[in-house]
């Protein structure tokens, strides 16, 4: 995949410099929200707090939601023209080398996976870097600023999340353990769905010569089915990654409130207001 990167330009690159800056500017936007929600949180407590110190800081949140939605459709632009172009130009490199080949490289490698490499493996690699430039980017920089804020407002918070994020790690290992294998095998199904297709399309003359519709329609549900059966199975096993990790997140969100109303009650009338604001403010930069 790194090898793939040296056929990114200089504008590619300046555009991937500009997709990294507006991606910390979107995390920073996003985690400056939880603290105008604290504010808000203890003007509400507070008996003389006045109704435009409130509405300034809901309206720094609308803000700041906006111009984190803003970023997120820059750098979803920004990812799309650099995968793009980058498809493009293996495409034309895989295309190039191809037609390069000797007939005795082309039997190695058969022409249906060829077909594969230059289709659906670039469409994979376009999706890969489009959706780096965005989540793979965002999602450790968020985790780690996220982090850094949480630390010190609360042990027994902190060692809940810690709890989350081992379970998280536990359930992801899990599914990539069952799917890994399966992923791998989907590249050489798909060659046999390739090689059969295109066997029948060349040969149709021939199979409708000796009346042979039956036999390909059989050969080519045999190796559908595998395909199909294959990704079935990955789905399912995917599948159950996104409920499990939202029950994680929930029990998280649960765990911190419960463990809040226990600090809160044993806590003097003074340190309440403080409690419940970290409370409110740990929950968000949590998730």
């Amino acid at each position: 995949m790194l090898k793939m990167l040296k056929y990114l330009t200089k504008k590619d690159w300046m555009l991937v410099l500009l997709s990294f800056v507006f991606v910390i500017g979107q995390v920073y936007l996003d985690l400056k929200l939880p603290d105008y929600m604290s504010e808000i949180t203890r003007l509400v407590q507070t008996p003389d707090s006045q109704m435009r110190d409130i509405l300034s800081a809901g309206g720094n949140m609308l803000l700041c939601a906006l111009g984190s939605l803003s970023l997120a459709f820059i750098v979803g632009y920004f990812a799309a023209r650099i995968a793009s172009n980058l498809s493009w130009k293996l495409r034309s490199s895989v295309y190039d080398k191809i037609e390069s080949f000797s007939l005795a490289e082309i039997n190695k490698f058969s022409t249906a996976s060829l077909i594969t490499r230059s289709t659906n493996d670039i469409t994979q690699v376009q999706n890969i870097v489009a959706m780096g430039l965005q989540l793979m980017i965002k999602a450790p920089i968020t985790a780690v600023w996220a982090i850094s804020k949480i630390l010190g407002k609360g042990i027994e918070w902190t060692v809940a999340t810690g709890g989350a994020i081992v379970g998280l790690l536990i359930l992801i290992s899990i599914v990539m353990i069952f799917a890994m294998p399966r992923f791998k095998k989907i590249q050489k199904l798909t060659d046999r769905v390739n090689l059969v297709t295109r066997e029948n399309l060349t040969g149709i003359r021939v199979v409708r010569a000796y009346n042979a519709e039956k036999y390909q329609s059989n050969k080519f549900e045999e190796v559908n089915n595998e395909l199909t059966k294959n990704n079935l199975v990955i789905n399912r096993v995917m599948g159950i990654m996104q409920p499990g990790m939202m029950f994680i997140m929930s029990g998280l969100t649960l765990a911190i409130y419960w463990i809040g109303a226990v600090l809160i009650n044993n806590a003097d009338m003074m340190d309440k207001m403080d409690l419940f604001s970290n409370m409110i403010v740990f929950s968000s930069y949590a998730m």
